[in-house]
């Protein structure tokens, strides 16, 4: 096992003395380090970088990684600004700390997509930091002024004799740390926006990455579940004795929803929980069905009184928030020349990650370690105190690499019962493993949705008003979540936020959200409220296009007077796609559709181009146009365009968990198709550098697809897609 392997099983006093640190080393990313260089974030943040006595550099990345390459990002961030030998940059996997605090979340997780765009001005300033300690020890050695010395991959020239970094890292750990480190050019980066092989790569080649369920050693035991359909079913279990007599069985462990077999191999376990039945006695879906389900949000739209949510000015952070007048906007839509009316429905989604739900747990006289695939270590190690009525200085959270994680790894149920099932095991460690159909039977699903959108036309085909309403379960409510500051009172922004996206120079629109009281479990999906609503915003604005009869394109670029970086991605992925005027809905079997997206410094359109002959849709090209400002990694950002294009693909296609009897029947993949390599046309993406800052990347495109595709289909004069996914129309 490498050293960066093996540092995540380590104390933190542990990684010191590893790394050499007793030996005259440098570590900056304690809980005082570069704190100042924050900037508008005032967060106790200090990921922990540290030269050893022979040069080499380690960086405990604070950030999980599951694909994404966000530990090739922060490293070369780092790496950039210190001016080391990047070949000797060593990364370590994070524990749960708040000095490893996201500096815009001020907590440390993984979502959002907000991993490089939260660090990036900390961790410039934490390399900068140590680069201006290791200058300043070198001058101080030489008796020259620091301004004349040079650094380049770890070596400190233009004094009378180069110098180290390993020379001077002993006598710069005793310098103070400057609080505002002169910063590079962005002229002058090397390793940003460079070509070189992600730091994990060897690893995982290799097969020496630990992934939560490699996580294994000596005397470990193995959990399996019997999980009931429902976390907050009641439930009487029927065969624990027996069970519990099989071979290599310790102990049956009731936990959150279920019950866990603890024995000494898996098969033994999941033998054993075979053997044991729960005979459910109420569940909070008992009955459910895809009729009811869709029967009550229909419904929700005149039962449930609608929360408001205000139309957001982009490219602002924090938003402007503009609330919308009502009665003048619906006097607006009844005295329209023209109105458009649409409806349209998404279903519940899976995140049917490849690597299977599982975490491990010890408890012992020390305190209890937790160690998975983790997107939220600070919330676990909570949730792990609050179990076992532990301090919290008591829990450590050790995180894994993840096989996927799309917002499933950011909910906690499965560390909860990871550390039930430890509680049965005082001191050894308890892997706890669900099956896949475990997996897809208990997941916290994307929910389901229904919208009524009516638009108001002038007479020269323009929107003067549009009004979009939502209903469906709340996310928020789920996890008993506070809305967010400022949003009190109003719907909530996992579903309702960009209903209709404030981009659009529209005079009046507003959008409303009807909570249904569903309680399926529900949870954070990959570009969460985009996931659903960029699919109906993006849709209705195309219906508008076809009822003014104007070419959808150029419909969009109307309305985007103001808005450089969407007109560019959009004009972009026209141009890459062959786009040329024309009335919308004529193309005779062959479409073309384009939608957009966009957040925070994040700009992506997606053009696409179709042939639909009767049932059969074949999907002939997709082109994206992508701007998230300052690129760190070309190569994983382009990597991430073109699988979040693939995910969102699946959903578009074939993504949909279906209800019966009071539980999802989805059991495994079987149930739940997932594009194979022949499924996946030609994908083109194209990286446009609009900015000077880097925005979010991992859940761009992947909303987009959808609207793209359903607009395309339109266009080839086939009926509109009003309902996903598209295969309950199409064969595809």
């Amino acid at each position: 096992m490498s050293q960066a392997q093996s540092l995540v099983n380590l104390s933190r006093r542990g990684v010191l003395a590893t790394l050499g640190l007793g030996a005259g080393g440098l570590l900056l990313g304690g809980p005082s380090a570069l704190l100042a260089a924050t900037g508008s974030s005032p967060a106790s943040f200090g990921p922990m970088l540290s030269i050893a006595a022979d040069g080499a550099v380690t960086l405990v990345v604070p950030s999980s990684e599951m694909g994404q390459g966000t530990q090739e990002a922060l490293a070369r961030i780092v790496a950039e600004e210190l001016d080391c030998d990047f070949a000797r940059l060593t990364v370590v996997l994070p524990w749960a700390d708040p000095a490893l605090s996201n500096p815009a979340a001020r907590r440390q997780l993984t979502a959002n997509s907000m991993t490089v765009t939260g660090y990036f001005t900390s961790l410039r300033n934490l390399g900068a930091g140590a680069r201006a300690m290791l200058v300043q020890a070198a001058a101080t050695r030489l008796g020259i002024d620091p301004a004349t010395l040079v650094v380049q991959s770890g070596q400190i020239t233009g004094g009378p004799k180069p110098l180290s970094f390993a020379d001077v890292a002993a006598d710069a750990a005793k310098l103070p740390v400057p609080s505002n480190p002169p910063l590079k050019d962005a002229a002058n980066f090397t390793l940003i926006g460079g070509k070189t092989p992600r730091k994990d790569l060897h690893a995982k080649v290799t097969g020496t990455a630990v992934f939560g369920i490699d996580v294994a050693e000596p005397n470990m035991l193995i959990a399996a579940l019997v999980l009931a359909p429902h976390p907050e079913a009641t439930f009487t279990a029927k065969g624990l004795e027996d069970a519990a007599k099989l071979p290599g069985v310790f102990a049956t462990v009731p936990v959150k929803g279920g019950v866990a077999i603890l024995a000494d191999r898996f098969w033994r376990a999941q033998k054993a929980a075979q053997t044991v039945t729960l005979d459910v006695t109420a569940s909070p879906i008992a009955g459910l069905s895809d009729e009811s389900l869709r029967a009550g949000m229909q419904a929700a739209f005149d039962a449930v009184e609608p929360a408001p949510f205000p139309n957001l000015e982009p490219g602002v952070f924090p938003p402007r928030l503009d609330r919308a007048i009502k009665p003048k906007l619906l006097e607006t839509l009844a005295a329209a020349p023209r109105k458009v009316e649409a409806a349209y429905e998404v279903p519940h989604l899976a995140h049917a990650t490849m690597e299977p739900i599982c975490c491990a747990a010890r408890l012992d006289a020390d305190g209890l370690l937790i160690r998975g695939p983790v997107q939220d270590p600070a919330l676990s190690r909570e949730v792990g105190a609050k179990l076992t009525g532990l301090p919290l200085e008591k829990v450590r959270v050790e995180v894994t690499f993840l096989g996927g994680g799309f917002g499933r790894k950011w909910g906690t149920d499965f560390v909860a019962i990871a550390v039930q099932a430890a509680q049965a095991a005082p001191g050894r460690l308890v892997k706890t493993v669900w099956t896949r159909e475990q997996d897809f039977a208990m997941d916290q699903f994307r929910p389901a949705f229904a919208v009524r959108s009516v638009a108001a036309l002038d007479d020269a085909g323009r929107p003067t008003a549009i009004h979009s309403r939502i209903s469906g379960e709340s996310i928020s409510a789920y996890h008993n979540k506070a809305p967010f500051p400022g949003f009190e009172g109003m719907a909530d922004a996992n579903a309702a936020a960009q209903l209709v996206y404030g981009a659009y120079a529209v005079p009046q629109k507003l959008i409303e959200y009807h909570k249904t009281d569903l309680v399926v479990p529900v949870g954070f999906w990959r570009s969460v409220t985009m996931s659903q609503n960029a699919f109906f915003a993006e849709s209705f604005i195309d219906e508008l296009a076809f009822a003014a009869g104007q070419d959808q394109l150029a419909f969009r670029l109307a309305m985007l007077e103001n808005q450089p970086r969407i007109r560019a991605v959009l004009e972009k992925a026209a141009v890459m796609i062959g786009w040329k005027p024309r009335k919308p809905g004529t193309g005779k079997g062959k479409g073309r559709g384009i939608a957009f997206s966009y957040a925070d410094h994040s700009f992506c359109a997606i053009a696409t181009e179709v042939t639909v002959s009767g049932k059969t849709l074949k999907i002939d090209r997709i082109a994206c146009a992508f701007d998230c400002g300052l690129v760190i990694d070309p190569v994983s950002t382009e990597g991430q365009i073109s699988g979040g294009i693939v995910f969102g693909l699946q959903a578009a296609l074939w993504g949909e968990v279906h209800f019966a009897d009071g539980r999802p029947t989805a059991e495994n993949f079987g149930d739940y198709r997932m594009p194979l390599l022949a499924d996946v046309p030609p994908i083109d993406v194209a990286l446009i550098s609009g900015g000077p800052r880097p925005g979010p990347v991992g859940e761009a495109s992947t909303p987009v697809i959808a609207p793209a595709l359903c607009n395309a289909i339109a266009d080839a004069g086939a009926p509109r897609i009003r309902a996903l996914p598209i295969a309950r129309t199409f064969e595809v």
